[in-house]
């Protein structure tokens, strides 16, 4: 476990002791052992603390919040066990996919993957002017709306030993927490509903709740109803229908009415699953053939009978946090990162700091900040050395106080050839481009090292 993991303000027991304490690791092993002998969870590691973590939106309305569960210390050791020796068990017997649901996958970059793919596949389509359908879909607190009998049949659907579904059963049975703020806390409410957010099992059992539907759709049947692309030597590849990271979910199609297909299929799995749809925060984007060339058009598909949004002609829409136009210009990320950049940089010059510690905030802070933009979308190295740099060299040079004729160059060398190991942006980007790509060279899926 990260040392970085926050203790249960129940018994503020940290991770640090054990990693520090053998002899406290002795004991837990003995209670870990008991507890999987009996096959039942202490009952005193069933009570936590949820905080709420802000995410847009007006203050008041507690849905604009994301519940994190702060569970003891030796439950997480204990779950994590379970997580581990579960998913190993799914995929040594193929019973769980790991190309169209890739959240929460150990050793799979799953959020570089699929915006890989999205981005190759809209290129392709505009490129040799072919239709293409791509819908997002919004689940209603998705987390929070899993059935516990959801829960148990998922384990029974794969086939998991009863040992194991009698100890997640044992888990899920009057598990209590407690809402805390700054002001107040609440008294403990017994979570009815929903997988435990903040537990280490519960990415996997969400992850095999929604396993469910995607064997069904991943026969020949509904296979054929994806986007087909060709290799560069012209041979056909394996069609991509639907994207997958967790429940962010993009549905691809080459026409209209295979797309609504799937949709369909996604409405009725909803249903039975008692899972809500918001189609207001669902969206699609359609590609087709017009004359000799291709355009961004409207497509027209229904959810529950309601049309759902189309993204604006000359738009943008965004899954994954990478922006997908029709000329895939990445100019959204260009505006958003320059605009990040520049604030924060601004508010770090405001503050009443010596300039050692502007630059340790630099260092640390601002370029950790805008590290996702250098990762997943294709911005060219030439904006990042024009626009970027230039913003980063005036603050540093305004810190040091570094005269008209002075260079960086000195400045920008590492402590043993005594510089001040300050790195600019563009080289930072270079790090970044440099972890993406050997992260999809390395992907065991074979269709994203040919990408």
């Amino acid at each position: 476990m990260k040392p970085s993991g926050s203790p249960c303000p129940l018994d503020q027991i940290s991770i640090i002791c054990f990693k520090r304490c053998p002899y406290l690791r002795s004991y837990l092993t003995e209670i870990i052992h008991a507890a999987w002998s009996r096959g039942v969870v202490p009952s005193e590691w069933k009570k936590a603390c949820t905080i709420l973590i802000h995410k847009k939106g007006e203050t008041a309305n507690p849905a604009n919040f994301r519940p994190i569960t702060l569970e003891s210390v030796p439950l997480k050791v204990f779950t994590s066990c379970l997580r581990n020796r579960t998913f190993q068990f799914l995929a040594e017997n193929n019973y769980i996919e790991q190309n169209l649901q890739k959240g929460f996958t150990p050793k799979l970059s799953g959020t570089l993957e699929h915006t890989a793919q999205l981005a190759h596949i809209i290129n392709k389509a505009r490129v040799k002017q072919r239709s293409l359908i791509i819908t997002l879909l919004d689940l209603k607190n998705a987390f929070g709306e899993v059935h516990h009998n959801l829960i148990y049949e998922v384990l029974q659907y794969h086939h998991i030993p009863d040992h194991i579904k009698n100890l997640v059963s044992s888990l899920y049975a009057d598990f209590q927490t407690s809402i805390i703020t700054e002001q107040f806390n609440t008294s403990f409410i017994t979570v009815g509903r929903g997988v435990l957010q903040g537990d280490c099992l519960s990415p996997l059992l969400f992850n095999m709740s929604f396993n469910t539907f995607i064997q069904h759709i991943k026969s020949e049947k509904y296979r054929q109803l994806g986007f087909w692309k060709s290799s560069e030597n012209g041979t056909p590849l394996n069609p991509l229908h639907w994207f997958q990271f967790a429940d962010d979910v993009a549905v691809v199609s080459g026409q209209e009415k295979e797309n609504q297909m799937l949709l369909n299929r996604f409405t009725i799995w909803c249903q039975w699953a008692e899972m809500i749809t918001r189609v207001d925060k669902c969206s699609t984007f359609g590609i087709r053939k017009q004359l000799t060339k291709s355009i961004q058009y409207l497509p027209k598909l229904f959810i529950n009978n309601c049309l759902v949004p189309r993204v604006e002609l000359g738009k943008s829409f965004r899954y994954l946090g990478r922006y997908f136009d029709f000329n895939m210009s990445d100019e959204d990320h260009k505006s958003e990162v320059y605009d990040t950049l520049t604030n924060i940089l601004n508010e770090i010059d405001d503050l009443p700091l010596h300039p050692k510690n502007k630059i340790l905030l630099y260092s640390r802070y601002v370029l950790s900040k805008i590290s996702w933009h250098f990762t997943v979308p294709d911005i060219g190295k030439t904006w990042v050395n024009d626009k970027l740099d230039s913003i980063a060299s005036t603050y540093i040079r305004k810190w040091l106080e570094l005269p008209i004729s002075a260079t960086l160059s000195n400045v920008l060398l590492p402590h043993n050839k005594f510089g001040l190991n300050i790195i600019l942006p563009s080289t930072k980007f270079l790090q970044c481009q440099t972890v993406s790509r050997k992260a999809l060279k390395s992907s065991p899926n074979e269709a994203i090292n040919n990408l």
